[in-house]
């Protein structure tokens, strides 16, 4: 018993003696560890402590607002409140995300299309969840915040267009930021310019994202910011548009379907650039519906469509005035010379018609311009060739893009006598290589495969009008003219050309004669009427009523000019999808646009006395 005791007593005491040996050794670790946390790695333990704390949080920018000439807001900035959303900072997203949609009264549609948004987005970034929002909607929001860890109510601002059916096609819209934005560098509730002038000038109108730190308790809730750096506004965007005479124009075509392009000849700007029908803008804002989208698509008038820059058209009997000066260059007989128009021209086994079945009679250039005569170009047009007529319409800016800052844009087509452009004039089921004479006759009076934009038509008709110089459209007020090229034309070419194309308004036998011979402004211009050839056997089956059936194959109406005719200012395209006759369907609808140019001119004279 007392050996086992001794035992004992032995390996305690060795126990003991190496807790003595250890506890210096590991004092002194324990001692150079606070040494290290607190003189070595001081700083770096410092600041993560304070990213626990403190959050870096981005700030968006005020997107600059875009006004039209006279200062009249077009895309403005309204004040409201947001609800944004942290996801690494909520406890337990479908709990707040349920007692988020029951107070702001989401719909399942808005709240699945939240929670995918959610999904896409970096978890460490806000969220917009909701925008355009009054106080007592965000108020019970507000005071819970305590409770909902990773939610913000902010006031901020929301895009809104006060025209936006009317300026639909040219100012465009904004939508939330995709993936594909967000892979880019964007922020997941940052607003991006889609199309239109949002579109093309992002950089412009973006501004840049400003930053403040916040300083956050254990459950990531704001306390107080404790830095911030401001962003900085995107720069305000003045068009050239002026929006009382996109009004005007609008007001003119009605309900009907068109394009109306107003150009200043010397400088190039867009006063009007309307395309209609429109759609409303203002619903993308927050996220568009599938269903109002789909209306869109299926709408047979097709809204979303831009008529002005990206359909192109035949331009009937506008094209009239590029023959007759490929003629005049060219020094064919008939363009100083006279024929006779019986009403129709025979062709091998066919007879080619002019619009006035009983004929014009003896008609020179100058009387076959103002009174359109069909014939007349036919034989023309044959004198030339296609090759010729072709170089004449490129020359004039006719078959290729414009260079507007709007996307995307059709360069129309122009048919040549060539084989390389056999493709862009035949289809492709088509296996003929022969260009035929009666193409070239159909060509020359701007029918068969040649087709042009309303924008287009307007620089043409401002070329004319200037001299010759092809201008680039702009659509900012103010900017430097950019003269893409100066066509060769004699001046005495030219005049002749303007001559018959006042004639066309002021003769009492010229196609718009009855509409515009009162104009405010004195006008030179081209009427034209495009025959609608091909037509779907189908129509009714697509679900057209026989309204629209019948409306469908109707011509389609032009006019073109420019005003005035002493001291031209601007160029007028006008196009009324399945209008009727130029004459009396396009050609008021440009009397009323020179009707408000007219006005906003002599109020702005009035205003300088």
């Amino acid at each position: 018993m007392h050996k086992q005791q001794l035992e004992s007593r032995q390996r305690f005491d060795v126990r003991m003696l190496f807790f003595y040996a250890a506890a210096p050794v590991l004092l002194g670790l324990l001692a150079m560890h606070v040494l290290q946390l607190q003189w070595l790695e001081h700083e770096k333990l410092a600041l993560q402590a304070d990213h626990n704390r403190l959050n870096i949080v981005p700030v968006l920018p005020v997107r600059g607002e875009i006004v039209d000439r006279h200062g009249k807001g077009l895309a403005v900035n309204r004040i409201a409140y947001q609800v944004q959303l942290i996801p690494e900072r909520v406890k337990d997203l479908d709990v707040t995300l349920t007692m988020l949609a029951e107070m702001l009264q989401w719909s399942p549609r808005k709240l699945d299309h939240i929670h995918k948004r959610i999904k896409r987005s970096r978890p460490d970034r806000p969220i917009l969840l909701d925008d355009k929002l009054l106080w007592q909607q965000v108020s019970p929001i507000a005071a819970r915040l305590h409770h909902l860890p990773g939610v913000d109510v902010e006031a901020g601002s929301y895009r809104q267009y006060p025209y936006a059916n009317l300026t639909s096609h040219l100012i465009g819209y904004l939508s939330l930021a995709s993936k594909s934005d967000t892979d880019a560098g964007f922020l997941a509730n940052e607003f991006i310019g889609r199309t239109g002038v949002e579109k093309s000038y992002e950089d412009l109108l973006h501004g840049s994202l400003g930053y403040q730190q916040e300083e956050v308790d254990a459950h990531g809730r704001r306390i107080a910011v404790t830095k911030r750096t401001p962003p900085a506004m995107g720069e305000r965007l003045r068009l050239a548009l002026d929006a009382e005479v996109q009004q005007a124009a609008a007001a003119a075509l009605g309900d009907r379907t068109g394009a109306v392009v107003v150009m200043d000849i010397h400088s190039g700007e867009v006063i009007t650039l309307l395309s209609q029908p429109g759609y409303d803008t203002n619903r993308f804002i927050t996220g568009l519906e599938s269903e109002q989208w789909q209306a869109w698509l299926d709408n047979i008038e097709n809204p979303l469509l831009n008529r002005a820059t990206q359909a192109a058209y035949p331009p009937a009997s506008t094209f009239k005035v590029i023959t007759g000066l490929a003629g005049l260059k060219a020094g064919a007989h008939l363009a100083t010379g006279h024929t006779t128009c019986p009403g129709y021209l025979e062709l091998a086994d066919r007879k080619m018609r002019c619009w006035k079945r009983t004929g014009h009679g003896k008609v020179s250039m100058y009387d076959a311009l103002i009174r359109s005569c069909d014939v007349y170009f036919y034989k023309l047009g044959d004198q030339l060739g296609m090759e010729t007529i072709s170089d004449a319409a490129l020359a004039w800016g006719l078959g290729e893009k414009t260079g507007i800052d709007l996307s995307p844009e059709s360069r129309g087509v122009i048919p040549a006598q060539r084989p390389y452009m056999m493709a862009a004039m035949k289809s492709e089921s088509s296996k003929r290589k022969k260009w035929f004479r009666g193409e070239t006759m159909i060509a020359s009076i701007g029918q068969g495969a040649l087709t042009a934009t309303p924008l287009q038509i307007a620089r043409m008709v401002a070329a004319v009008a200037n001299g010759g110089r092809v201008l680039k459209p702009q659509l900012l007020a103010g900017v430097e003219a950019e003269i893409l090229h100066h066509v060769e034309v004699d001046p005495k070419h030219l005049k002749s050309i303007q001559k018959a194309m006042r004639g066309v308004v002021e003769k009492p036998f010229g196609t718009a004669h009855r509409a515009l011979a009162n104009a405010d402004w004195t006008v030179a211009g081209k009427t034209g009427t495009a025959q609608v050839i091909k037509m779907s056997q189908d129509d009714e089956k697509k679900g057209y009523s026989p309204d629209q059936v019948l409306r469908r194959h109707q011509d389609h109406a032009w006019f073109m000019g420019y005003a005035p005719y002493e001291n031209p200012k601007v160029a007028i395209a006008v196009f009324v999808e399945h209008g009727g006759h130029g004459g009396s369907d396009a050609a008021p609808v440009a009397a009323a646009v020179i009707k408000a140019l007219a006005a906003q001119e002599e109020k702005q004279q009035v205003a300088g006395l």
